[in-house]
């Protein structure tokens, strides 16, 4: 179990509560993520969610854009779905796990170019478990068809062998502390 896993976990079922109730968020990234003093993971920021199943915002913050949502910015005809939000949990996974979001060191412009044309980011330290490597490279698929929903992700093993709630609830206040 590691902080990451715990994390990808429980923002997993805020996004899965929010796209059932047809919310896409738009914007998700570490920044927009907050725990309570109680050990409560809460998505936070809504000033650019929309309520629709799709969507022709290209509002957000760059780094954490989905490619279809990057390919939208020029033209604003391009629907995209809630699977958008699933490749920003991806990329700020990856932030959180080598504390840096992907091609960082990239002007904006050529970030949002790899991005869309290039292979999709990937963990670059092999310390990290197959597991987590599995998770990352399911929801940082380029094309949105083959994204998992929320609600699937919370069925890879990497977040749902993590042992009880109160187990993991206790981590993070251990942590907080």
């Amino acid at each position: 179990m590691t902080n990451i896993d715990i994390f990808s976990l429980f923002i997993s079922q805020g996004l899965c509560h929010l796209h059932k109730q047809k919310v896409i968020h738009h914007d998700l990234r570490p920044q927009n993520i907050i725990v309570t003093s109680s050990a409560d993971v809460k998505i936070t920021d809504f000033s650019s969610a929309t309520m629709e199943t799709s969507s022709v915002s290209t509002s957000g913050t760059i780094p954490y854009m989905a490619p279809e949502v990057l390919s939208n910015i020029s033209t604003k005809t391009i629907r995209y779905n809630s699977k958008a939000d699933i490749w920003s949990l991806g990329i700020s996974a990856l932030e959180m796990a080598e504390g840096y979001y992907p091609f960082s060191r990239l002007p904006e412009n050529k970030l949002m170019k790899r991005v869309m044309h290039g292979p999709a980011p990937t963990l670059l330290w092999d310390k990290w478990s197959d597991n987590f490597r599995a998770f990352i490279s399911k929801i940082l698929q380029k094309n949105a068809a083959w994204r998992p929903s929320a609600e699937q992700l919370l069925s890879h093993p990497f977040i749902s062998n993590i042992p009880n709630e109160r187990g993991v609830t206790d981590s993070i206040k251990w942590y907080l502390h």
